[in-house]
């Protein structure tokens, strides 16, 4: 029986780090942003006419994104699970972390799956604690609204340039986005 139990626990353990972003969807602390491919697909059929070879990658980029995924929180429990689900996905996914960031109180931890291009990740993924007190503690930065980054995880998954995915941080409008332009040296 005991062995039982402890099974059933690790088992629960185990989906609930593998499906943190749906267990926590409808959290009332947590906010939460899923785009789905479709939405990418729509975005890019705007027909723009550009001559800038930059757009045009940055929309062929967009139309080959298949998860973009975004959720924050100031409660406790809920970055313990965000953190112990990133922790699972590097030891036991393709994933690796490849870039750890700590400035003015704010840790960013990179974790990517690389492309077979130089400047190519199929899967990305940025966890950031400790935003909400630099946004509470610096008068440069004024909200309209109130926020709850303490703790953030985003994944992005497709054909993702590193050059250009800062632009669709900014274009959803991420905290942290800045962190991205990291990843392109």
């Amino acid at each position: 029986m005991k062995r039982l139990l402890i099974f059933c626990f690790f088992l629960s353990t185990t989906l609930h780090a593998q499906d943190v972003f749906s267990s926590y969807a409808t959290h009332s602390e947590v906010t939460h942003v899923n785009i789905t491919p479709q939405m990418f697909q729509f975005l890019g059929k705007f027909k723009v006419n550009t001559t800038d070879p930059e757009s045009e990658a940055f929309l062929d980029m967009i139309q080959s994104l298949r998860r973009f995924r975004i959720m924050s929180t100031q409660n406790d429990t809920v970055s313990e699970a965000m953190e112990t689900w990133l922790k699972a996905e590097i030891s036991q996914t393709p994933l690796t972390s490849v870039l750890n960031i700590t400035e003015k109180g704010i840790h960013v931890q990179f974790a990517a799956i690389f492309g077979e291009a130089e400047n190519k990740v199929k899967r990305l993924v940025m966890f950031v604690e400790g935003l909400q007190e630099h946004i509470d503690n610096s008068p440069s930065i004024q909200l309209e609204t109130q926020t709850h980054f303490d703790y953030m995880l985003m994944e992005i998954e497709g054909d993702i340039d590193l050059n250009q995915v800062a632009m669709i941080t900014q274009l959803v409008d991420v905290p942290s986005g800045e962190y991205l332009e990291a990843l392109k040296d």
